[in-house]
């Protein structure tokens, strides 16, 4: 049985955000440098980091190029919740959104 013939979110309507309070992403790459996601996994095995995670000088903030792969992207951004706020809103990098690459 491959991934997508097991895809529990398959056909499954949008989510709406867990509740009003949830922060949303302001791409400080905390979760996808600390603790990539599964999607990233299957792809790249067990990393330190994510190696599609890219710094976009102009916005100041990472982006997922998981997420903008035209062949896989919908499927990552469903089953990675975008849009329905922020996996650690308590972590402090979100008010210090900046490259972290060299650390």
């Amino acid at each position: 049985m491959t991934d997508s013939e097991f895809d529990i979110f398959d056909g499954a309507p949008a989510l709406e955000p867990l509740n009003e309070e949830n922060e949303p992403c302001v791409g400080c790459g905390w979760c996808c440098l600390r603790d990539p996601c599964s999607e990233s996994h299957r792809r790249y095995g067990y990393t330190k980091r994510c190696p599609v995670l890219e710094w976009d000088k102009e916005n100041n903030r990472y982006i997922c190029r998981l997420m903008l792969d035209p062949e896989y992207g919908e499927e990552v951004r469903r089953s990675q919740h975008e849009g329905q706020g922020c996996y650690a809103p308590l972590n402090r990098w979100r008010e210090d959104v900046r490259s972290r690459d060299e650390e």
